[in-house]
């Protein structure tokens, strides 16, 4: 049964391409079972609709998320209760709020972030988790260091992970195909290792192009997925496919020889569950969510640990049993992560910060 509560949301997340934070906002506002549908309010046009279709918007142009969600957001926040998936919400807001933690990474790692992201998060967290009536952590990792850092009461977060829908399943099984069918991917079908994130430093690909390269030949080719961030050469015989949409993610997915994600910190991971879900056989490393859904579904290693890393990809390449055990279990066990539960907990949680 439907809420009648009035839910405004801090729409940033979904201005650029979707990825990370977008794909949680996405997936649980379209979701959240509340009447009316929540408003989704903006900086900017959100161009990519798609799954939040039931939802309204609201664009209030200014020249940056932050002064926006700052100056503008309070102003505009008529409802009863703010979700705000970023982290942080307007210090001068006066309704109740709920923040989702992702990550602390710009707190704990900020030579490997942008600028406008450590002004974004850094200077607002503090007093954000201070004001909020409700706390959100995507993992249990998240929620533990919230409390400890800064003395978030535990009574007030729920765990709320991140998930995958029907959308994400395997496909057939990986087949080569002959020269020139089904376009790049279709010609070395089942033949690559597949990473899929932005390419920064904390995403461990240092570490993967590394032990890529010292992987005996004939080997596979290497395929990272996902736009070019910052301070990361990428050799010229590595492909990047740059940002894709989910159709032909999917894809990628599903005829993955491997899937590999030396992430060297995380507060969830949303790939290497969305490649569980696809059936690709997992590399990842023991960070954030992944050992709470990777433990006995993937091969999990330490962070920049690379010569875990090179077992690890050596035994999957060689052992064709494994791959297909790795891949079943993969399937079985996203089964426990949706996103449909994910927002149902949001709705509760929403509910509650706005009873105070």
């Amino acid at each position: 049964m439907s809420r009648d509560l009035r839910v405004i949301v801090d729409g940033r997340p979904l201005v650029p391409r979707r990825s990370g934070i977008g794909v949680h906002t996405a997936e649980i506002a379209g979701r959240l079972d509340v009447t009316p549908p929540p408003l989704i309010a903006s900086h900017a046009e959100i161009i990519n609709k798609q799954g939040i279709e039931r939802c309204s918007f609201r664009v209030d142009r200014a020249p940056n998320g932050i002064l926006w969600q700052q100056f503008v957001l309070p102003r505009v926040a008529d409802a009863d209760v703010l979700w705000g998936p970023h982290g942080t919400i307007p210090i001068a807001l006066k309704i109740p709020a709920v923040v989702t933690l992702h990550d602390f990474t710009s707190l704990t790692m900020p030579g490997r972030h942008l600028f406008k992201t450590l002004a974004s998060f850094n200077l607002f967290i503090s007093e954000s988790l201070e004001r909020a009536d409700r706390v959100a952590a995507v993992s249990k990792t998240i929620a533990n260091e919230a409390t400890r850092w800064f003395g978030v009461p535990r009574e007030i977060i729920e765990i709320i992970p991140n998930g995958v829908d029907d959308f994400f399943c395997p496909g057939p099984s990986p087949q080569p195909s002959p020269e020139g069918e089904g376009g790049p991917e279709g010609r070395v079908r089942g033949d690559y290792i597949l990473f899929v994130g932005t390419l920064e430093p904390r995403k461990g690909i240092d570490d993967l192009i590394a032990v890529w390269q010292s992987l005996p030949q004939p080997r596979p080719r290497l395929m990272l997925c996902g736009e070019r961030g910052w301070r990361v050469k990428v050799p010229a015989d590595i492909e990047i496919t740059g940002w894709v949409d989910r159709e032909r993610l999917r894809m990628l997915y599903q005829r993955a020889l491997i899937f590999v994600y030396p992430s060297r910190y995380e507060g969830f991971g949303i790939p290497p569950l969305e490649a569980m879900a696809c059936g690709a056989p997992v590399i990842a490393t023991r960070t954030g969510a992944i050992p709470e859904y990777g433990d006995g579904a993937a091969l999990l290693i330490d962070p920049g640990d690379r010569d875990a890393l090179r077992e690890s990809m050596l035994r999957l390449l060689r052992d064709p049993q494994l791959r297909a055990d790795l891949s079943a279990r993969g399937v079985e066990r996203a089964k426990r992560y949706r996103w449909d539960r994910s927002a149902q907990l949001m709705t509760e949680l929403v509910a509650e910060a706005a009873r105070g």
